[in-house]
């Protein structure tokens, strides 16, 4: 009789092991853990969109502040806009310029300066007729041609209106004359002077 009861109590506690081992997990646990992986990941994701340092392509843009230049090729002028950035200050600062530019490829004319710009080379990819780059950190050119390339350059600026450009150029060397625009420094000069008079209560 003993040994039923005894046997009896055994399974009684068998069972009831099994039953706390056989739970399932806190399901908040898992709740809270889950919601903690999605969140971070949202997190993640909103970060990498805002992050100004995210790597990406930033195209350079004309400022008004610098000023325009005038290639002057024989008879024929075509305006250059400038882009801004510590290259076109530089060589700004050189203006103005003649330099005999040599032809190669048959689409660009190129000019090395004895010294060295500032540089902040990219893969253009595509050049369009009349971009100004610098190759390197010395070496000026003016394109004439559109066509597709591999190499990096320093984005100095555009000729506006390429129609004569490459008639102008030619085949060979040809010498360049670089300028700031006239027109636009003396309309800025007279701008500055009729703020300097009204500041001085002259009318």
């Amino acid at each position: 009789m003993k040994k039923q009861i005894s046997l009896f109590l055994s399974v009684i506690c068998l069972i009831v092991l099994a039953g706390c081992f056989g739970s399932p997990s806190n399901p908040q646990a898992s709740e809270v853990s889950t919601s903690s992986t999605q969140t971070f990941s949202v997190s993640a994701e909103q970060s990498s969109k805002t992050d100004p340092t995210t790597p990406g392509t930033q195209e350079e843009t004309p400022n008004s502040t610098i000023p325009k230049v005038t290639v002057q090729i024989g008879d024929k002028s075509f305006s250059v806009t400038l882009y801004d950035n510590e290259s076109v200050r530089a060589f700004a600062e050189k203006l103005p310029l003649t330099l005999n530019m040599e032809e190669l490829n048959g689409n660009e004319k190129f000019y090395f300066f004895p010294e060295k710009f500032p540089s902040n080379s990219e893969r253009i990819g595509n050049i369009k007729a009349g971009d100004l780059m610098l190759y390197g950190s010395d070496c000026l050119v003016l394109f004439y041609e559109s066509f597709s390339t591999s190499y990096s350059y320093t984005r100095l600026g555009y000729v506006e209106d390429v129609s004569g450009l490459a008639d102008a150029l030619g085949s060979g060397s040809v010498e360049v004359t670089f300028n700031i625009n006239s027109t636009l420094q003396n309309a800025e000069n007279t701008h500055y002077r009729r703020k300097f008079t009204l500041a001085d209560g002259a009318f």
